[in-house]
């Protein structure tokens, strides 16, 4: 970490007693750091560091994001530093929804228990979104990385993009959605971002990149089938992808036959029509069925 940085951090959180870098991408640095004891710090609290190259007004956007939030709910993520070249929030011990779901997508049947699990993580992934937007907000850039499980459940990270009601009290939270990652989302966003048409997350189009990001996780590949629509994402710039994904004509790939109970559950809320899409509350309670089913069956093996 940047001595500079360090120094600054350290007046919040005391001596630093471990740190790591864990991504460097998209500008921002990424680190989870043990604070030593400070005045804004716990000693031994875990925290997530981010770092923005060139003044990246994303780290700040997000800070001011979770005091929204916290002033909402009358809790905080404590602490919330917005220091000076870089943020501080709490760090989230679990894994990333990516990473729960790694057992299908590296074996061509999990067990029943496995899948069970899978299904609960997915629910979980799902409440945490129908509670931000039982809050009147949404996320606006859901990612199969931008959820990680604890033991106390889902907790959503990375939410610099949220959009809550307007007009909200801190004028760098009143900015216009400026997109997230294309392959994930909404055709009518999509859309939108092509043309002059203001683009007006909602929360159908937070359902719509909870599934997909769900679907990725689970399969490793995109929702769309972009091959059977003649489009190749590699080649395709940003605009002429989002072009097609907007037509919202592109089929769904065919699941897994290991995976179909997941995907066939999340079909719905790939509806190219937002209207058609269930809320992320209902999305979890259709995981349930699954999932209790699952649960019932015996394990196998052993005497």
């Amino acid at each position: 970490m940047n001595p500079d940085v360090t120094e600054r951090l350290t007046k919040h959180t005391g001596p630093l007693t471990d740190t790591a870098l864990i991504t460097d991408r998209r500008g921002v640095q990424v680190w989870r750091v043990t604070a030593g004891g400070g005045p804004d710090a716990e000693p031994g609290q875990r925290l997530a560091v981010k770092i923005p190259a060139d003044h990246d007004p994303a780290p700040t956007r997000e800070i001011a994001v979770l005091r929204a939030l916290a002033d909402q709910t009358g809790t905080t993520r404590s602490p919330l530093i917005d220091g000076d070249g870089f943020t501080a929030g709490p760090w989230f011990d679990g894994p990333s929804t990516m990473t729960l779901f790694k057992p299908a997508r590296t074996s061509t049947l999990p067990s029943p228990s496995e899948q069970a699990a899978l299904l609960a993580g997915a629910s979980d992934f799902c409440h945490a979104v129908g509670e931000l937007h039982r809050l009147g907000w949404v996320h606006t850039d859901l990612q199969p990385a931008h959820c990680i499980h604890t033991d106390h459940g889902a907790r959503l990270i990375d939410l610099a993009g949220a959009q809550g009601p307007r007009p909200l009290t801190d004028p760098a939270l009143n900015t216009p959605y400026n997109g997230a990652l294309a392959h994930l989302e909404a055709p009518e966003l999509a859309r939108s971002l092509t043309t002059d048409t203001p683009a007006h997350p909602t929360y159908a189009s937070d359902v719509y990149a909870l599934a997909a990001s769900l679907w990725t996780a689970a399969t490793g590949h995109w929702p769309l089938n972009y091959p059977a629509a003649g489009v190749n994402p590699h080649s395709a710039t940003l605009t002429e992808l989002r072009t097609a994904i907007g037509t919202g004509h592109i089929p769904l790939h065919t699941a897994p036959p290991a995976l179909s109970v997941l995907c066939d559950t999340l079909r719905p809320a790939l509806d190219p029509d937002p209207a058609s899409r269930p809320r992320a509350a209902e999305l979890a309670q259709a995981l349930q069925a699954p999932y209790q089913a699952l649960q019932s069956v015996p394990p196998t093996g052993g005497s």
